[in-house]
């Protein structure tokens, strides 16, 4: 674990400014958010906390990608996020929860923000913007994962994958391209897992798409050639 030096901080500072729970904040307040910020280096495959581990504080992906997921008593694992840089996770229990109610893994080498639990709360105990943001972000999440939940009990396969494609696209930022596209950077298993299926399965579905001409692959990129059937499979 790295603290950030000053020659850095201003990085720290623009990503922090990124995230919509601090997009409010003066340079002041963000800076003293930098200050007690420290940066923690995974590689591929590593555990970055256990559900049950004791709750010390929250992370930022500068770098990677990381899942969120959890095991069942009968061991199967569900998978409830895929995140990549600049977004947040491990917040959800800053304000009651003394361990953490989920597990978190690097998919590939990641750098992260962390940002420790006793030391923000002192910050944000005189900022009511910060606290409000994240009670905004807590509540987007709760959504997401309600909807996840009506998605896997509701919809076919090939629906819940079409709508993870819309979404990759989206974070890309390259939705409005004439040819949209995402790059894969996890496993197809992953993948699977967080759209409920298995990996032959998810082989068929992107085989399938590929002969109705709906996209195409090209190494580990997916290009969507025709965005209106894939947003009507997504419904």
């Amino acid at each position: 674990m790295i603290t950030i030096s000053k020659n850095n901080r201003q990085i720290i500072h623009d990503i922090l400014k990124c995230l919509p729970i601090f997009s409010d904040l003066f340079d002041e307040q963000l800076n003293k958010i930098s200050a007690i910020c420290k940066i923690q280096d995974f590689q591929k495959n590593d555990t970055i906390f256990l559900e049950g581990d004791y709750y010390k504080g929250f992370f930022i992906i500068i770098e990677g990608s990381i899942k969120i997921f959890k095991i069942s008593v009968d061991g199967k694992e569900s998978i409830l996020h895929l995140l990549k840089p600049y977004e947040s996770f491990g917040d959800v229990p800053l304000f009651e929860g003394a361990k953490y109610p989920v597990n978190a893994q690097a998919l590939n080498d990641a750098s992260l923000i962390f940002i420790p639990k006793e030391e923000f709360i002192t910050l944000i105990k005189s900022n009511s913007t910060i606290c409000f943001n994240m009670l905004v972000g807590f509540a987007k999440k709760m959504r997401h994962l309600t909807q996840k939940v009506e998605e896997l009990s509701s919809k076919e396969v090939m629906n819940r994958f079409a709508g993870y494609l819309l979404d990759e696209i989206n974070k890309a930022g390259t939705d409005k391209l004439p040819e949209p596209f995402l790059r894969i950077t996890i496993s197809k298993k992953n993948i699977a897992a967080y759209i409920g299926t298995i990996t032959d399965t998810l082989s068929r579905l992107l085989k399938k798409l590929q002969d109705e001409k709906i996209i195409r692959v090209s190494g580990k990129s997916i290009f969507i050639l025709d965005l209106k059937k894939l947003k009507a499979l997504a419904r």
